[in-house]
């Protein structure tokens, strides 16, 4: 079997299209797609600013991290166990729930 690009017709005939079916097919299409819009929300765009806002922070806020440095390094930095240990079972529990 050999296949090519070429498309032949063999003992049948294939009727011709209409050309005023064509045409006014293609009218049609064209008006539906001149009435395709998209309306974003107000909500949407609102979302789309505060990405925006959020991508603008640094991941590391360097003024803390000089803080708690100098804390540490003058022996004033105080941790509270009780705040550690509930931050450590609920980072538990979110991990085990998803």
């Amino acid at each position: 079997m050999k296949i090519t690009d070429r498309f032949e017709l063999t003992g049948s005939t294939v009727p011709k299209a209409d050309k005023t079916k064509t045409k006014a097919g293609e009218e049609k299409a064209e008006e539906v797609v001149t009435k395709d819009q998209v309306t974003v929300s107000a909500a949407a765009k609102e979302i789309g600013r505060l990405q925006i806002e959020v991508s603008k922070v640094p991941e590391i806020r360097t003024d803390r991290v000089e803080e708690i440095k100098n804390a540490i390094a003058s022996g004033t930095y105080e941790v509270k166990g009780e705040a550690v240990a509930g931050k450590i079972l609920k980072e538990a529990i979110i991990d085990s729930i998803v």
